[in-house]
């Protein structure tokens, strides 16, 4: 008994120096934010300020949310029981992985500092804790719970679907972007909670922030690998006699493959994908990743890195092949609307506002959605682009002018040709006003056309950007 009483009691100041090595790694930051107007994109609007959470992580980075620091305009980092702030700045900005990191003028910040070490993927049913700096209070908060859930889950920032763990623990407003350790390590990435629900949260795994930090290695950042495949499951027994498929066999049937997918030339419409990096797919399309983790194999894939090779077993036409395919890609807007955009493109002719919409466009919006059923599809469906069309380029208002009388109350337009010509793109639509002539004819997806007068366009411009205070016809 003597013995046992002794252990533990010098067990209690490792714990308590853990602890406190772990909180001197956790920081708050401060966030004064000017986003852009998505309805006057040539404009920012009003400043607000926000607070969240970080961490600090090997190479005198910080590591923290997306949304926690999008939009900062000036952003100031403090650690705990620490009353100086410091000037920090956006040095990598992952939307899709809602993940940020953070550099410092100063870096002697991180003096008496540690920087987390990333563990791996914890179990079901082991104890995390939560450290952060939530909302109500100006002393850091640590809060333990349990990993309850580890599975695929939409990323609520960007529309983005990825492996995600559930906690038992809630995540505040003011605790996005702190650490969640298990042990001694970083376990992942306080991210989003459940409004409909208590102490129920997400956090990003170790899995998707190694993929995060490799893909920055090389100081660019080219952000998830493009699958973009369309795929059914197996799981039908007429569908299997078909395509000639073992009663042993999983997988899934290809279906189609976009063409900016990474995978494209290697994988063709009517393969049956039976195993990636050697591990079986399930029909429904899952992949045990351990005994008690499943992910898509798309989520297999998209975690890895330009110029990484990934191995597929494929049965074609009723033949077994393995392929080991490099991942060469290039990083593009897959959806035609949805993504994030921070800094929204904009061209300005006769009044009319022409823009791509993204994620903040509609949430600046209200009404769209009733009026426009093609632009509510083409957000809530994430309807990918295609070579025809590879962005939804649109009227978002018109500028009332005297020159552009009977065009005052067009807005949510998708334009679908200028003078004959197709837009397919944001630069389609420039090139298309580049060319001379004596006018311009718009013609929107429901067939409405709208004709500007090219004689006096300059001078309308010049008046019109006088009056509404633009500065610049166009970003793009």
């Amino acid at each position: 008994m003597r013995l046992f009483i002794f252990l533990l009691l010098l067990s209690v100041p490792l714990i308590h120096t853990s602890a406190q090595s772990i909180e001197k790694s956790v920081v708050k930051i401060s966030v004064t934010k000017q986003q852009y107007d998505y309805n006057q994109p040539w404009q920012k609007s009003n400043q607000s300020k926000s607070s969240g959470s970080g961490c600090v992580i090997q190479g005198n980075r910080i590591l923290t949310c997306a949304h926690v620091v999008e939009f900062g305009e000036f952003i100031e980092v403090k650690k705990t029981k620490d009353s100086r702030r410091y000037t920090a700045s956006i040095e990598f900005l992952a939307p899709e992985y809602d993940l940020a990191v953070l550099k410092l003028d100063d870096e002697s910040f991180f003096t008496r500092t540690k920087p987390l070490p990333i563990g791996d993927l914890p179990d079901i049913g082991k104890k995390v804790t939560v450290y952060g700096f939530p909302t109500g209070g100006n002393d850091l908060s640590v809060t333990s719970g349990i990993v309850s859930r580890i599975e695929n889950i939409d990323f609520s920032y960007d529309n983005y679907n990825d492996l995600g763990i559930q906690i038992d623990a809630a995540i505040n407003p003011g605790n996005s972007g702190g650490p969640v350790v298990m042990d001694t390590s970083l376990a992942g990435v306080a991210f989003q909670g459940k409004s409909s629900s208590q102490n129920i949260g997400y956090m990003i795994p170790t899995t998707v922030i190694k993929a995060f930090l490799k893909d920055i290695a090389d100081s660019t950042y080219e952000g998830p690998v493009p699958v973009l495949i369309q795929w059914q499951n197996l799981e039908n027994t007429a569908l299997r006699k078909c395509f000639g498929i073992a009663d042993t066999a999983t997988g899934v049937l290809v279906n189609k493959v976009h063409y900016c997918s990474a995978l494209a030339g290697a994988v063709q419409p009517d393969d049956i994908l039976l195993s990636i990096d050697h591990k079986d797919i399930q029909n429904d399309g899952s992949v045990y990743i351990n005994n008690d983790v499943k992910t898509s194999f798309e989520t297999i894939i998209k975690n890895k890195n330009l110029d990484d090779t990934v191995a597929l077993h494929i049965l074609r036409q009723g033949l077994d092949t393995t392929i080991m395919l490099p991942l060469e890609y290039t990083r593009t807007k897959d959806l035609l609307v949805g993504k994030v955009d921070l800094e929204p493109k904009y061209y300005i002719q006769n009044g009319f506002v022409f823009t791509t919409p993204s994620y903040y466009y509609f949430q600046d919006e209200s009404y769209w959605q009733y009026y426009y059923p093609q632009l509510s599809y083409y957000y809530y469906g994430k309807v990918l682009n295609t070579q025809e069309q590879q962005e939804i380029v649109m009227i978002s208002s018109v500028l009332p002018d005297k020159s552009n009388v009977g065009y005052h109350d067009v807005s949510n337009r998708i334009v679908s040709k200028i003078n004959g010509y197709e837009i397919r793109n944001f630069n389609d639509l420039i090139r298309a006003f580049d060319r001379k002539t004596d006018f311009y004819t718009i013609e929107d997806s429901e067939g409405n056309r709208y004709v500007l007068d090219a004689t006096n366009l300059n001078e309308n411009n010049n008046e019109i950007f006088r009056k509404y205070g633009i500065t610049r016809q166009m970003r793009y």
